[in-house]
Parts: C-alpha cells; structure tokens; sequence
C-alpha cells in the first residue's frame, strides 16, 4: 500500500491508458446509462377486488371482506392489511415487508388463500380478482378523443392503436382506459307484463332457448360428412325485436318489440368514463420494461405515435396526456447543469488558492473521477436519476480534497528542498493511509441508506452507492494520478513570505497561542452552543420530502357518498366546462378528467386511491414558469365557492413515498358507532387550528338505504319467496343480464330492466309485481312486505382486521409532522375516553418518517463501531479516535444554524445531510492529528508540533471546506428541490464546523495528551 504511488509512476503509460479508457466508457455510459425521474421504489402491494352486486356495505364486510381476510392475514410476509368495503364490492390492499424483493411466490401464495376463501363466501359473489401489477408506471398516457364518432368506433380503434403501439421494443403493457361496454337493453312494463301474465322469467326462457350456439352433429353418408347446425342465434338487432314471447295459458305469443323497448346503447350508469380537456376519450397507459431508457423508449413511441396519428380517419385525434420522458429529461439536464456549474466552481476555487499549474492539476481529477464513476456506475447496473445525479454534486467538493492533500504536499516537500522523485514517493506513503481512513469514515456514514430496510431508504439508496464509487475512485486517482501529473507540471515554488497567505497563517498562529492557553473557556463555549443548537433544533420546521417541482397539478374531487355514478359524471362534466372558460383556462396546457377511479399510475410514489361511484380525479399539466402555490389558492378557493356540495382536493405533486402535506389520524376498534363518532370530534380538534383544511375522513357521510321487509307468512301465502323478491327488485331497477348479442368477434351483453321513468321513481318500489318462480303469479310487493328506511355507512374501511376511520387533513402554515406536534395533546386526550380496545394512532407520513428514521439509525451503531475500530486501529490509539469522534458535534452546530437561516425544514434529506457531514468534518480532524504526529516524531517539542501542524494544514483544509461549500451552491441557490436542506446543512455545518475543529482540536489534543505551553 505505501508503494502504491511508485508503482503508478513506473507503470504510467498503462495507468494513463487505463484512466483513458475509463474516461471514454464515462463518455458514453452518459449517454446510454437507462434514465429516470426518481429512483425505482419496489411497490409491495397488490389488490383483491371481490364483487357481489348490490349487497350493503356491512354485509360486504361480514360475509366477503372479512372472510378473504381471515385467510391472507396467514401469509408470514405481510406486513399490513387495509380494506374497504363499499355497496357490492370489496377491495383489500395487501402490503408485504419492505425487506422482500422476490414478490412472485408470495403473490403466489396469496392467490392460493384467495382461492381456499372462495368456498366461504355466499352464492351470488363474482370471482375475486388480484392486481399484482399494482405498481406498473404508465410511462406515456394518450388520450384518443374524435368528432362524430361514438365510443363504441372509438374503441375499435383504439384497440387498433394497442396493437400498433406494442411494436415498439421495449413496451410492457397498453392498458386502454374509460371504455364504456355497450349493451343491448330491453326496456319492459311492469304493469303491461302483468296484464300478459307474462314474467321475466319465463320472458328469460324463451330468449336463452331461442338464442343458441349450437351444433345439430353431423351426418355421414358414408362417402361425405355433412355439419348440421341449426339457426336462431341473434345475429341482428332486428331478430331480437321480432323474438317471440309466449302468452302463458294460451296458445298465442306475441313479438318482443310489442312488449319491451329494444334499443343498443353503452353501460348505464356510465362506468369510469374518462374525458381529455372536456371531450369523452379513451386513454391509453403504456408501460415499459425494466432495464430499457424512458429517454430512448419515450422518443420511439413519440414517433410511433406520429405515424399512427398520420393514418386515423378525420376526426380522430390522438394527444399526450402525461409523457414520463419529458420530465426525466428536464430533471436530468437540470441536475447536469448544477454538476457543470459546480465543477466550473470547484476549478475556479482550486485555482485561485493554488494557482493555475496546481489548480489544473487537482482540479483535473475531477471530470477524471465524475467520468470514471459513470463508467463504473455502467458497469454495477446503476442508472440515471435525480439521486444519483444530485449526489455526484454532493461527491464533487469531497473527491477533490485527496487531490488537494496530495498537491499541497508535494509542493511542500518541494519547498523543503527535496527533489521531486522522492517527494512522490514519500507523500504517496506517508498519505495512503489517512486519505483511505477519512475516505472509508466518510463512506461508513452513508452505510445506513444502504442497510436501511425502508421504502425511503430504498428511495435514496443511490447516494451511498455513487458516494462510494465516487470517494473510493478519488482516492485511486488522487495517488495514481495526481502525484505523476504534480512530477511532470509543478515548478519550484517561490517563497513569499509577505503575502496574504502567510499573513494569514500568522493571525491564525496567534489565536492558536490564545485557544490553547484558555482551554476550559473554549469548551465552555463550545458545549453552550452545542447546547443552544439542541434547543434551536425545536424551531426548526419538520417535512419528511419536499414537494415536486413539476409544473403538475392534481385535483380530487369527493360528492357525498350515495351519489350516483352519473350525477359524478355530470358534476364532473360543469368542472370540466368551468375550467375552459374561466381565468384558468390560459395556464393549463391540457387536463385529464377521470370519473369514479384516478386513472392509470403515471408517477411511481403516487398511488391511485380506490375506485368509487362518488369521486373524480383530475390531472392538470400547466404551463411553465406559472406560480403553482397561487394557482393552488385560488382554485381551492373558486371550486369552494362554485360547487358547495363537492369537497375537492387541489394539490401540488410530491417527491419521495408519500405526500408529506397531509396528516393522518386512525381510530380503531370494533364498534363502527364509537370509531365514527369519535373521529368527528378528530376532525373538529384539525378545524380548530388556523390554517387548517381538507379535513375529511375515509367513511364519509352515511347514506339511506330502504329496507324491504318481508312478511314471510303474507309471502308464503301468495306462494312468494324472498328469492323472487330479490330477483324481480333486481331485474327492474338494476337490470339482469339474460343473454348475449354478438356481432362478429364482440359479445354484448342483453339486459332486461324497466324503463327510465319507472326505474328512476323510487315510489314504483311498493306497485313492484312481483312474480313467483314456481307458480308465475305476480302479486305488487306492498302486498308481501313492509318499507323501511336504515340510516347506514356508505363505506366501512378496515386496517389489519380492526375496523378504521382515518381522518387527514393540511395546513397552509405547517407540514404533517408540525401539525402533529400542535393537536398531539388534545388528541390523546380523546383517546383516554375511549372504550376498552378502541383506540387512536397516527398514520401516513407521521408513522413513515419515524420508521425511516428508525430503519436509518438501526444500523448506527455498526458504523460507529466500525469507524472507532478503524480510527484506533489506524492511529493504535484510544485518546486519538475520541478526539476525532468529539469532532461530530461542532457541525450540528454550523447544520442547525443553516436550517433557520435559510428556512430549510427538517426531514428525511436532511437526516442524510447530518449523517455525511459527520463522515466529512471528521476527515479534518484525521488529517490534523495525522500531521501533529508526524511533526512529533520529526523530533519537535508537543507544543511547537500542534502549532507546526496546525499551521501547515490550514490551507488543504480551508481550501477543502470551501470547495465543498461552493459546490453545492447551485444546489442551494438554485433551491433544488429534494436537495436544498441537504445542501444548506452540509454547507453551513461544515463551514461552522471547519472553523471549530481547527480550534478544538489542538484544544483537545493538549488536553488529552497533558501539552502545555511552552515559556
């Protein structure tokens, strides 16, 4: 290892070849490396949907969620359970333990309890359906939208696009959005059927009987074979309508068309249409596979895109409603920009402080290390995104300090008059060893992202892995590299001993003197700022991640629950036409409307909320450089004011694995009645506080449900049973599906329901006939039942088999985690009236950052012991490691005052930011303790060596700092948004820590080591 620097001069023309290489390959894998916004999260989710048309809410949950629960809560993976259960489906949410990778066999396992729960749920329910694609990301969302043409030609052709689209290499999935199946409808009388006698069940017989598929065999005549195959299958609209009914006690029948309105038409109530800037469309989600570029794939799907919208007939038309790719490239030219900003800085610093020969020749080593550590990134499987990006600036000021040690000290030794052969090869030596320790400290405290068994953690685990290759290539190259340039190009240097540099040296040797004769003052001082930045630390607002910077907007819209699927389209449709007419028109580039569900996943961290008849969900692209958090207001404020009965939800984008904005607050416990009544009072405690808005909680509002209440004995009489019952509400408000239309390779549906007027008027309800399916007679339902209405809740929401309202709401002033801090109190005391195992908790962001604090600090205390057994190890010394890990504190200091001055909350970022300033302020003091031995051993008294040393490592580590600071100041400026408190601690931290250390240290030295000043 001390040979390290020699070896590399005598082998220079292939280290040179090799850094050539190396060079070439960071040319290209900039360009080829695969490309992301955001680092790839594992999503550890699936779904279970499980329908039972028209069943209450609470018996979904009895009879169907619950059941299937029971059943998946067995699989030792999962780590949590949330389920909803709404009118006639139930939806459960199975989230697995973020240490799990491979997802197949437990995906696999889950179907199989899916499956075994299946006997235990009633007759009547669908198959349960499991989504483990859950977390697919739509790369690129088109909208087809078309004049003139209905969505059923709309669908042609859209299934048309798919087909064309998944030419394109690399394109996983095209998932085409917002159809709207059609259906045949046979619209009936109840009053004209009863006079006919006839009822649908024996309506049903007849059609099911004549429309069949059927072979008739075949017939050999021994020479040929002859296919019998008879007729009556629907083949046309008009052979349904000329279908013929038998007239029950009679020989007679009569046409349908006679009896039932026939008409072709879509699924009514609409189905989660979705519309583009207004217009019906149908979107396309196209997703990609792992391992391709969104750079490349994004293009070639544009140009794909061209050709087919080249070839559409004239009214079709096809648009881009979220394009992943654009928004990569923003964020990675942006990131690049700040890399070249930084770099052009760091040059620029190196250079004034060592001059234009040194300067060169250090700052070299960083395009050398930036170019390397792509190549290498290339090779480990790595890519591009806004972490990895970001963190190379973070990596920039801190791989040029190896190059600065091994320059200034090869200059040194040039000024002592040693020649330049040996002062390479003495300060490769001398140097390998401390440089390798403070690189390796600086890498262990980044260690925890990657050992960090989180979401959030995965989120950023990119950092600890370009941090390492960054460093490590650093100290390669600072040893390889720069000595050999530093023989070939530094001249002797000229002694100027009235210049700014040595006087500066010399005010800095008098406040040495002073430190280390008022030892305990300074101490004093420094444990009283410790201290008052522990208590300042209070102030400091808390966010777990900053919101996005892209000029997106998404706007939830919530009516009360009971509302009908098309009463939301209609809401959905005023919104649609208020935002092209109104002041918000001329900032929208384009707005994509979904009714009853949130569209396709087009973000990776945003997770779509479940599918209900009552809500819509709009995505808005606007145009850049508007100021998004006054659009934000004003339209909260407009939709508020324009529509009073519909809660809507006007929100930002946001980075990392949940929205940092919203508090979250669950009650739990068995008593629907208690939980609910409960988190109204939640819900006031949020109201009370100013600024505060958006409360709502997950189980809405209750809704009226009417009671049919059968008399059994009057039912039993008139040969009714509540079967029948059932059946003929259903068929004649619903609709029963009775048979299938086809028209070529499309199965359409027949349905059988009553007319609008009669299936809108709830006061049909009682004048119902109702038909017995054993004798055919029909009696109206008031005969047979009485009529109630039962006040009940519209949704019944479960988490980890417990029953759950969670109430969540913002605040304009505060992020989650300071709103917590302010309703903690009275919320607890809410808690401490509830009835035993009821019981209050906080989710979302709250319980997410404080599980990635835990899962970052939980490997703490290995990278502690580490670096301490490498520090003694390196110095062989226990007095020496303490010193250095007394240095940590003094840049919580600096870190502190950085977070109020530049108003940079505390969150996830910033927790990094503290764990790597601690790696970095500790290098300073390596390298000082390093210099303060070597002096001694060259014979120089304890004091005149803490001096000496000092002394002569003041300008390395000043100029260090400062490049360190100066680099990350595009990110500051520029206030980046994921990295600016990052930024700001690391900047202020080791600035104030820098200046501390270079005091405290020496202090701290004599101390331990009993060095007194000299007379």
């Amino acid at each position: 290892m001390q040979h390290i620097t020699q070896i590399a001069f005598t082998y220079r023309k292939p280290v040179f070849l090799i850094l050539l290489l190396l060079l070439v390959n960071g040319i290209i894998a900039y360009f080829t490396l695969p490309a992301r916004e955001d680092p790839s999260i594992t999503i550890r989710e699936a779904i279970v949907s499980t329908r039972f048309p028209g069943m209450a809410p609470e018996r979904v949950e009895q009879l169907i969620t619950r059941k299937l629960e029971q059943e998946i809560r067995k699989i030792p993976e999962v780590t949590r359970l949330r389920s909803t259960s709404s009118t006639g489906l139930s939806i459960i949410h199975v989230k697995i333990y973020d240490r799990y990778f491979n997802l197949d066999n437990i995906w696999q396992d889950l179907r199989n309890k899916v499956e075994q729960a299946q006997s235990q749920l009633p007759s009547g329910t669908l198959p349960p359906n499991i989504n483990d694609d859950f977390g697919d990301v739509s790369v690129v969302t088109l909208a087809l939208t078309a004049d003139g043409f209905d969505l059923a030609q709309m669908y042609d052709k859209a299934k048309h696009i798919r087909d064309s689209l998944y030419a394109v290499e690399g394109t996983k999935k095209v998932e085409i959005l917002g159809v709207q199946s059609e259906r045949v409808y046979l619209e009936v009388s109840n009053a004209r059927l009863a006079q006919l006698g006839i009822s649908p069940a024996s309506l049903i017989r007849d059609l099911q009987t004549q429309n069949i598929i059927a072979s008739g065999g075949e017939i050999d005549t021994g020479e040929r074979s002859f296919i019998i195959e008879p007729t009556g299958n629907f083949n046309q609209l008009n052979d349904i309508e000329t279908a013929y009914i038998s007239i029950p006690g009679s020989e007679d029948f009569i046409a349908l068309k006679d009896i039932a309105n026939i008409r072709r038409g879509f699924i009514d109530p609409p189905h989660q249409p979705a519309y583009f800037n207004g217009k019906p469309a149908l979107m396309l989600a196209i997703s990609m596979l792992e391992g391709f570029n969104v750079l490349d794939f994004g293009p070639a799907m544009l140009s794909k895109i061209e050709q087919i919208q080249g070839s559409l007939p004239l009214g079709f038309n096809l648009d881009i409603s979220t394009y992943q790719a654009e928004q990569v490239e923003k964020t990675v030219n942006g990131v690049s920009i700040n890399v070249i900003q930084t770099l052009a800085i760091v040059l620029v610093v190196v250079v004034i402080f060592l001059g234009v020969r040194t300067g060169l020749i250090v700052g070299s080593i960083v395009p050398f290390v930036m170019l390397a550590t792509l190549a290498i990134m290339q090779l480990s499987g790595m890519d591009l995104q806004r972490m990895s990006l970001a963190t190379l600036i973070i990596a920039l000021g801190l791989l040029v300090d190896n190059g600065i040690v091994i320059a200034e000290d090869f200059k040194s030794r040039l000024e002592q008059g040693k020649d330049r052969m040996t002062a390479l090869t003495e300060g490769g030596a001398e140097l390998a060893m401390p440089l390798l320790s403070s690189s390796i400290t600086t890498v262990l405290f980044f260690l925890p992202l990657m050992l960090a068994q989180h979401v959030a953690g995965e989120y950023t685990r990119s950092i600890s892995l370009v941090i390492l290759i960054t460093l490590m290539t650093s100290w390669v190259m600072a040893l390889c590299i720069t000595p050999v340039l530093c023989y070939y190009f530094i001249g002797h240097p000229k002694t100027d001993k009235t210049s700014l540099l040595e006087r500066l040296y010399d005010k800095y040797t008098g406040l040495l003197h002073g430190v280390l004769t008022t030892r305990t003052l300074l101490l004093a001082g420094i444990f009283i700022l410790l201290i008052g930045s522990v208590l300042a630390m209070k102030l400091v607002p808390k966010q777990f991640f900053p919101d996005s910077d892209r000029q997106q907007i998404l706007m939830y819209i919530d009516l009360p629950q009971g509302s009908s699927a098309s009463t939301t389209d209609r809401q959905m449709r005023d919104i649609f036409a208020w935002l092209q007419q109104s002041e918000y028109a001329g900032v929208i580039d384009n707005f994509t409307g979904y009714v009853g569900f949130n569209g396709p996943r087009f973000v990776l961290s945003l997770n779509p909320e479940d599918p209900q008849d009552n809500k819509g969900f709009i995505v808005m692209n606007v145009k850049p450089g508007t100021d998004l958090k006054a659009l934000l207001t004003n339209l909260d404020r407009d939709l508020e004011q324009r529509y009073p009965d519909v809660a809507a939800r006007v929100r930002k984008m946001f980075l990392g694995p949940s929205d940092s904005s919203v508090l979250q607050i669950q009650v739990k416990g068995p008593d629907k009645d208690v939980i609910y009544r409960k988190s109204q009072q939640v819900m006031q405690v949020l109201r009370d506080v100013p600024g505060t808005y958006d409360i709502r909680n997950n189980w809405e509002n209750r809704i009226v449900k009417v009671e049919v209440q059968v008399d059994q004995h009057r039912a039993r009489r008139s040969g009714i049973t509540s079967k029948d019952v059932a059946t003929s509400l259903q068929t004649f408000f619903s609709g029963a599906q009775i048979t299938d239309y086809r028209e070529g390779d499309d199965i359409i549906p027949v349905v059988l329901r009553a007319g609008d007027a009669e299936r809108h008027n709830i006061d049909r309800l009682r004048t119902l006939s109702v038909y017995s399916q054993t004798t055919g007679v029909s009696v109206p339902l008031l005969q047979v039942a009485d009529f109630a209405p039962v006040n009940q809740y519209g949704v019944i929401q479960r988490e980890n088999l417990f029953r759950t309202v969670t109430i969540e709401g913002r605040n304009n002033l505060m992020a989650a985690e300071d709103l917590k801090t302010r309703v903690d109190a009275q919320i607890q005391q809410l808690a401490d009236d509830l009835p035993l195992n009821h019981w209050i908790e906080y989710d979302g962001v709250v319980v997410e950052s404080a599980a990635a604090q835990k899962a970052l600090s939980a490997s703490m205390p290995l990278v502690m012991g580490f670096i301490v057994l490498l520090l003694v190890a390196q110095f062989n010394s226990f007095r020496r490691a303490l010193i250095i890990m007394l240095t940590i504190p003094l840049s919580f200091i600096g870190a502190v005052l950085g977070l109020l001055v530049m108003g940079a909350p505390f969150g996830f970022m910033v927790s990094l930011g503290l764990y790597s300033l601690a790696g970095i302020i500790i290098n300073n003091a390596i390298v000082l303790i390093d210099r303060i031995d070597l002096e001694r051993r060259d014979g120089k008294s304890d004091y005149d060596a803490i001096v000496s040393a000092c002394r002569s490592r003041l300008r390395p580590i000043t100029m260090t700092t400062i490049t360190t600071v100066m680099g990350l100041l595009p990110l500051i400026l520029g206030h980046d948004a994921l990295f600016y408190g990052m930024a700001c601690v690391i900047a202020f931290g080791l600035g104030v820590g820098t200046i501390l250390t270079l005091g405290v240290v020496p202090v701290l030295y004599s101390v331990f080591f009993k060095v007194k000043r000299e007379s």
